[in-house]
């Protein structure tokens, strides 16, 4: 299988719940085309991303029962394929990325995962809504998706939308 793009968890999220940049997520998610690339720590985030939904009132637990078992039927289906990288190599290399990169963009743990996990899978292209960590993965080298990312207005100023 073809290493390609990997995908931030927000991204597929918003392609089994409706909630802003759903369209833009889905356009990605068609685009990229099946099987669609997932790692170990999509495996955990997405469902808890959807149980966390419901904790905040956004979905209901039927929205919530139906969009996990969603994700999981896609695995099953062979729509998502696990990536194929060195869990250890994984972790080293985040750390290799906090080291270089977190003081100054002000990198989340599980960001630098995803970004680690796509470099040592040999992904190419990285889609994510998320500011920092897109700033990593293009000083890593990876192409971002979507490029670039419309500058909305909040409170009245312009700036990038909240990763």
């Amino acid at each position: 299988m073809r290493a390609g793009t990997y995908l931030d968890t927000a991204v597929f999220v918003k392609g089994y719940i409706p909630e802003r940049d759903s369209d833009r997520a889905t356009a990605i998610l068609q685009a990229e085309g099946f099987p669609l690339l997932f790692s170990h720590f999509h495996e955990v985030e997405i469902p808890n991303a959807i149980r966390l939904k419901r904790f905040r009132g956004e979905i209901g637990r039927n929205e919530e029962n139906v969009a996990i078992r969603l994700f999981r039927d896609d695995i099953k289906a062979g729509r998502l394929v696990r990536a194929n990288y060195d869990l250890a190599e994984v972790f080293r290399r985040t750390e290799s990325l906090s080291a270089k990169y977190s003081g100054d963009v002000g990198s989340r743990s599980l960001d630098l995962l995803h970004v680690a996990a796509a470099l040592e899978s040999g992904c190419r292209a990285f889609a994510s809504f998320d500011d920092r960590q897109r700033r990593v993965a293009a000083a890593c080298g990876l192409a971002l998706i979507p490029t670039p990312i419309p500058v909305r207005k909040r409170n009245g100023k312009s700036g990038r939308p909240p990763g």
